[in-house]
């Protein structure tokens, strides 16, 4: 009996040395893993850091590159007559608006690089509940901010061009379509003719 006893001893000994060597084996490959993730995610900053830090020197350059054309377009200006002049100013001013700085948007910027849509804080109409954008005096056009009217007497229209509205006389262009009476809206063409409403 002793000798059964003694066997049973061992196997037990032995089965439980065997689970004490599987766990040891199983902390050791967790452990293996972790370090594995850890260190790959240390590499995937690095790369991310390394990318943005190449994106944001790449687009500081393509900015000093479009201030550089927009300068020197505007010194290289000799046109003579005065008139022509400020309108050829007035062109590179408009084509060397600032864009926004984020991938692929080609939105104008409104404030800290960036256009509305990519973030720039714009103030809203104090109204309560309302969103729409501040005009003047910290309200909307719809709360009270008022808009230009034309300068004929008794007229109440919105101002179009030079002060007056097109009833009495703001110059517009019309579409190009020959026989059209409507105003361009894009691309010297009417709605009707081919311009694409938002």
């Amino acid at each position: 009996m002793t000798t059964k006893s003694s066997k049973r001893k061992a196997a037990a000994s032995k089965v439980e040395d065997e689970e004490d060597i599987g766990a040891l084996i199983y902390r050791e490959s967790q452990l293996r893993k972790k370090e594995a993730a850890a260190a790959a995610a240390v590499k995937k900053n690095e790369r991310k850091s390394s990318s943005l830090t190449h994106q944001a020197t790449s687009t500081i350059k393509v900015i000093a590159e479009k201030k550089r054309k927009c300068r020197s377009s505007a010194d290289n200006d000799h046109i003579k007559e005065p008139a022509r002049r400020a309108a050829r100013k007035k062109y590179i001013k408009k084509k060397c608006k600032k864009k926004c700085s984020a991938e692929g948007c080609t939105n104008q910027v409104q404030q800290g690089g960036v256009c509305i849509k990519h973030g720039a804080n714009v103030k809203l109409c104090s109204f309560e509940g309302c969103t729409n954008q501040v005009r003047k005096g910290g309200v909307c056009v719809r709360h009270g901010a008022k808009r230009k009217r034309c300068s004929s007497e008794g007229c109440t229209n919105k101002v179009q061009n030079g002060g007056v509205c097109m009833k009495h006389g703001a110059k517009v262009k019309l579409c190009s379509i020959d026989g059209c009476t409507n105003q361009v809206r894009k691309g010297g063409v009417c709605v009707r003719h081919g311009a694409k409403r938002k």
